[in-house]
This record gives structure tokens, sequence and C-alpha cells, in this order.
């Protein structure tokens, strides 16, 4: 093997997937990169999964734990890991073939990150809205760290849809508040080095019975959970770059336009209704973040939509929010339509 030519660590944690796992298993040994290691840890499945990962144990490094998460099963596959470059799968999503190959020429040591976009799919794997997030081809740190300021994150995809320097899954400190694996690591990443973003849809992201209801239940203590996290990862962040000596500050606030976001949707899912100073906030927070017409406009609607609806409305209105498969799919019709009528 060229010495020149990093190890990449595709690392796949599995509860309860037996209806996807050995797809997932089969993209990432399909890629034709030629220095890869594949590590699956069953999470104490239930189902068939376990039997399922062991088919495949003469060509991947196969570890059953009894069941501790998502987080822990992680940790656990990185520690058996040995890549320069780490990649965590989910067990329902795929790599497309060539994935590996396309970021290839990034895997370099000033590269800290590179991400790339995901087509979304349902559980037959039929494509059901366009690739996301949408990123234009950077090879710059400088915009992310700005957008962490302004906001508290960058756009980046979910964890399928990244890979990672190794130095930055290591000596990251306390996790406890955290349930997935790239919670700070994705915020991290610009203040290490170059975060390569790659207009391209190198993987597939699956939407399914099984993920969405955790999208589609509103309840406020699942709100305030997404609210309490995005905030202490941020509190992180400041703490590791300061441990490390890291170039850059990050400047903490409490009125980010997520946050006020949160606030609003636990608000209605308690069966109250926002208070008006709260949405008035909220759609500054948007406006003050994004700079965009259009963007807080369409937060004015949503704001408005649910300080005048009656509580079902207001429900029906937050879940659809959460819901990003009813998004992409009105996304698609809207664009089909446009299409049409052109």
């Amino acid at each position: 093997m060229p010495p020149n030519i990093p190890l990449i660590s595709i690392i796949i944690t599995c509860f309860n997937y037996e209806l996807y796992i050995r797809e997932c298993i089969e993209s990432a040994m399909q890629q034709d990169y030629p220095n890869l290691e594949i590590i699956v840890v069953d999470d104490g499945s239930s189902d068939r999964s376990w039997d399922i990962i062991q088919e495949y144990r003469d060509h991947v490094t196969c570890v059953r734990q009894k069941n501790r998460g998502a987080l822990r099963s992680s940790l656990t596959g990185f520690s058996l890991s040995n890549g320069d470059f780490v990649h965590f799968l989910d067990a329902d999503d795929l790599l497309e073939f060539g994935a590996l190959q396309q970021v290839a020429p990034y895997l370099q040591p000033d590269v800290s990150k590179v991400q790339f976009m995901l087509r979304p799919i349902d559980k037959e794997g039929k494509v059901i809205g366009d690739p996301f997030p949408k990123l234009a081809h950077s090879k710059e740190s400088g915009p992310l760290i700005h957008s962490i300021n302004q906001r508290g994150y960058y756009n980046t995809p979910p964890t399928s849809g990244n890979i990672y320097r190794r130095d930055i899954y290591e000596n990251l400190g306390d996790l406890s508040y955290e349930r997935a694996i790239d919670g700070v690591p994705y915020l991290l990443a610009p203040f290490v080095g170059k975060v390569v973003s790659l207009d391209l849809p190198l993987g597939k992201y699956r939407i399914h019975n099984a993920n969405l209801s955790s999208f589609s239940t509103l309840t406020s203590e699942r709100l305030n959970g997404y609210m309490d996290r995005f905030l202490a990862r941020l509190r992180h962040l400041s703490q590791l770059i300061d441990e490390r000596g890291l170039k850059g500050k990050i400047r903490l606030r409490q009125d980010y336009a997520y946050v006020r976001e949160m606030m609003i949707l636990s608000t209605v899912a308690s069966g109250k209704r926002p208070s008006f100073p709260l949405l008035t906030s909220y759609v500054s927070a948007v406006r003050r973040e994004h700079g965009s017409i259009l963007r807080t406009c369409i937060s004015l609607v949503f704001a408005l939509g649910l300080f005048v609806l009656p509580d079902v409305g207001r429900r029906q209105l937050a879940s659809f929010r959460l819901d990003p498969s009813r998004l992409w799919r009105l996304r698609s019709r809207l664009k089909n339509a446009v299409s049409v009528g052109t």
C-alpha cells in the first residue's frame, strides 16, 4: 500500500436494523478505495441484525455489546479503529459506489473534515427529494467559524455525510449530555483544520418509520432536549478551544434563532399558545442570523400561524416543521409544478 494513501475507518453502528444493515455493509464493502477498514458494532439488537452482521465477519470487524445507545456504540467502534480518517455510517444509510474515491484527493493532513450531500430515500430505497444540504464546493473554514458565531451552527449533513480526521474525536472529554457521536466534533472541525465541502451527493439518507417517529413525536421533553444539547455543544466547543489552545473564540448567547424556535415548539407541544414577544424575538433572530428577506418572511408566516391557529392547527404546523420527509416531498412537488409550468 503506498504510504501516502490514508487509512479510512468506516464505523457502522446497528440497533434493530435487520431490514437495512446488509445493504449498508455492502455499500461500504463495494467502495473502490484501496486502504479501508470496516467495523460494525451491534448495540444489543433483539432482531436478526447480529446474525446478518456475522455473515460478513471474514471481511469486516464485527463486535456485539449490550444495548448502550448510539453514542456508546460509536465510541466502541472508534476505539477499535485505526484509520487516519473515520466515517460513521448509520446502519440504515448507504454510501454511493465510488464515494470514497471522490473524497480521496481531499484527505490531506491539514483537512479536518470532508462533508458531502446525501440523497433522501424511503424505506424501499426510493429517492424522495433533492440532495441535501445544499453545499457549495469549498475548502475554507473561516465562513463556517463565522456561522458558528452568528447562528451557533453551520450547514452540515447528518452523520453519514461526514468524514473526519481522527484527532477530532480524540480527548473530547465529557459527552454525558450527548446522544449522537458528532455533535461537538462537527463544530470543532473548522477550528483545527480545513473543512472541505463537496457539492456532490455521495450517500443516501434513509427516512423510514423507525427514525421518522423521532421527528414526528411532539413533546416538550424532546424539544427541550434539542435546545439543551444545542447549547451544551457550544459550551463544550468553547472549552475545547481553550484546552487545545486554538485560535478563535465563540460568543455564547441564549437568543439563537434555533433556541427560540425550540422554545416556541415546546410551548406548542405543551398545549399552549406561544407568547407574542417570544415569536417576535424568534423572527428578529432569524433576520439577524441570516439576513435573508425570504427566510425572514417565511419565519414570520410560520410564527403568525403558531400564534393565530387553534391548538390542533398549531400542533399540525409544528409537526410539519419537524418532519423532514414532508418538507422534501413538498419541495419536490413545487419543483415539479414549476418545471411543468415552464
